[in-house]
């Protein structure tokens, strides 16, 4: 079979198997002798039943459970895989080498890459690396020394609506960076595309609004409408000011910009844990004069 042949097997391997849940796929595609191993299993699967068992498992611990191939190399009848796998574990107790870990609805986002030994077509050995610590430390299993809970601890609607208005308030509005101190947890992280890494942490998000009302002293952060549960809220806003700093490269234009977005807030122990930022970054860029239409 050609590297192509072969890398489409993987794929099925990933997304029809896993992602799906198709048992029967699993027959097509390996082989009689086909071997599973890994670190944190003592003993290599064997045969196609035993590693149906092994799926089922996860799919009952996960429903959910998605994995997706970020990087993929062939050669000859060998394929590596570089992978994230991503779910919420709210169905049967996920065994581990640590014990069982009965379901608290936890979700998890790891990492892991995984060799396929291509034979006649079929699929004969899976050798597979994953974060391990990772998954388990999501999971709730373990906590090391400083390391908050992984399990949320929820409040109402009404304390995270509060302190969404806080956030937007005094924060992103009047710039009082002492209250990130009282409303934002110590392994808070804000996600936003326009910067590769979060910023982390109560002192990273204070750098970042004190460059953001640098770069737009006049900034207001007006909220159109707020969803929120125990755990969780989103919010639509639209944003104004006037550029007379730097910002994101730009240098300042004076050019008076509108920007809108939505902000998805994570909490625990009344407390925001992380923001995502979802933000027309595009249409900013070119009010600011940073990028120019052909």
């Amino acid at each position: 079979m050609s590297t192509e042949a072969n890398k489409s097997l993987v794929l099925r391997y990933f997304n029809e198997v896993f992602n799906q849940g198709d048992l029967d796929a699993l027959e097509e595609i390996t082989a009689s002798d086909f071997v599973f191993v890994m670190p944190t299993h003592e003993e290599p699967f064997r045969g196609v039943e035993g590693y149906k068992g092994l799926v089922s498992m996860l799919r009952g611990c996960f429903p959910d459970i998605h994995f997706a191939v970020e990087d993929m190399v062939a050669e000859e009848d060998k394929v590596l895989t570089r992978w994230t796998a991503r779910g919420t574990h709210t169905g049967i107790p996920f065994p581990t080498i640590l014990g069982d870990v009965p379901a608290a609805g936890n979700r998890f986002l790891i990492e892991g890459m995984t060799w396929h030994q291509i034979s006649d077509g079929k699929i004969s050995q899976v050798t597979a690396n994953e974060d391990g610590v990772g998954l388990i430390v999501q999971l709730g299993k373990i906590l090391f020394p400083g390391q908050p809970s992984a399990t949320p601890v929820p409040s109402s609607p009404e304390v995270n609506r509060h302190l969404i208005d806080r956030y937007f308030g005094e924060i992103m509005n009047r710039g009082d960076l002492a209250v990130i101190d009282e409303i934002m947890a110590p392994d808070f992280a804000f996600h936003i595309p326009t910067i590769p890494d979060p910023v982390r942490g109560p002192e990273g998000m204070k750098q970042f609004v004190t460059l953001l009302r640098s770069a737009f002293p006049d900034a207001k952060f007006a909220p159109e409408y707020v969803i929120a549960d125990q755990l969780q809220a989103a919010i639509r806003y639209q944003m104004s000011g006037t550029q007379n700093g730097d910002f994101l490269g730009a240098p300042a234009s004076g050019n008076y910009v509108k920007d809108s977005g939505t902000d998805l807030f994570h909490f625990s122990g009344g407390q925001i844990t992380s923001i995502h930022v979802a933000e027309d970054a595009l249409g900013l860029m070119l009010q600011m004069g940073a990028i120019q239409k052909p």
